[in-house]
């Protein structure tokens, strides 16, 4: 990615209930996920960790339909446009994710207008509501 800006962390919340963040771990070359300020970890003990971490502002609807405790279940919305953050290396770029039809692929476009680069590695994307919120630095 070039440019972009240094950042340490993203912080996200979804709900009450979900709040991951991802913490820039510069000896791995990786972000590092949190959930609730607690480490997220495998079966195996090992930190969830990812090369590229990927945040899409989306929209949800409900589907009328419930869980077994009775809440809602949300059905995201993934075509249209929404706003997007793009971790990677250490820094952090804002920008805009678009999505046509199914057959589509997704699109991430920087605030100047060009394609924004992942970098090869594992990619991690978050799926946070409008009504959520998204901080880095």
């Amino acid at each position: 990615m070039v440019g972009g800006t240094p950042a340490g962390a993203v912080n996200i919340t979804m709900s009450g209930y979900s709040q991951p963040s991802w913490t820039w771990d510069g000896g791995s070359g990786t972000w590092l996920r949190s959930e609730g300020g607690t480490p997220a970890v495998v079966r195996s003990g090992a930190r969830l960790a990812a090369t590229n971490v990927v945040v899409l502002r989306v929209t949800l609807v409900d589907t009328g339909t419930r869980d077994p405790a009775g809440n809602p279940v949300p059905e995201t919305v993934l075509t249209g446009s929404g706003e997007a953050l793009v971790a990677t290396g250490g820094k952090t770029v804002k920008g805009t994710w678009t999505k046509g039809a199914k057959p589509e692929v997704l699109k991430l476009t920087g605030t100047d207008g060009q394609p924004v680069s992942l970098a090869p590695g594992n990619t991690w994307v978050e799926m946070v509501p409008t009504n959520g919120s998204v901080t880095a630095g």
